[in-house]
């Protein structure tokens, strides 16, 4: 009995795991890992909603930093190649209107995470 029940389980696996379809994103939705933390935090930092970080914006989230944000900044420190919110929001406005957006974001997280930065 415990043989045809065990038989009926696998066979049941099977069909399931056979009907199972993988089912690409569409054209240019794919996103890189970089555009989903920065579309993260631009939800998290932004808000006015508008859109685009200020720094006054972005220097409050360093009100609220967890405790692996906290250990993050003393390693980045520790290993010299840490930056001030400052001096960070200045990398990433790489147009200098004052303003950072999502795209700006992503791209100076995916520098920082090529840099062997792990705050990211």
């Amino acid at each position: 009995m415990k043989l045809v029940s065990l038989l009926f389980l696998c066979l049941g696996l099977a069909v399931t795991a056979a009907e199972a379809k993988y089912n690409p994103p569409a054209e240019g939705k794919v996103r890189s890992r970089s555009q989903e933390i920065a579309a993260y935090q631009m939800r998290e930092f932004d808000e006015d909603g508008d859109g685009v970080l200020t720094v006054e914006e972005y220097e409050k989230r360093f009100d609220k930093l967890t405790r692996e944000d906290r250990r993050n900044l003393r390693r980045a420190n520790k290993e010299g190649n840490y930056m001030s919110p400052e001096e960070q929001f200045k990398a990433m406005d790489t147009d200098e209107d004052g303003k950072v957006s999502e795209e700006e974001r992503a791209v100076f997280i995916r520098k920082m995470r090529d840099e062997g930065n792990y705050f990211y």
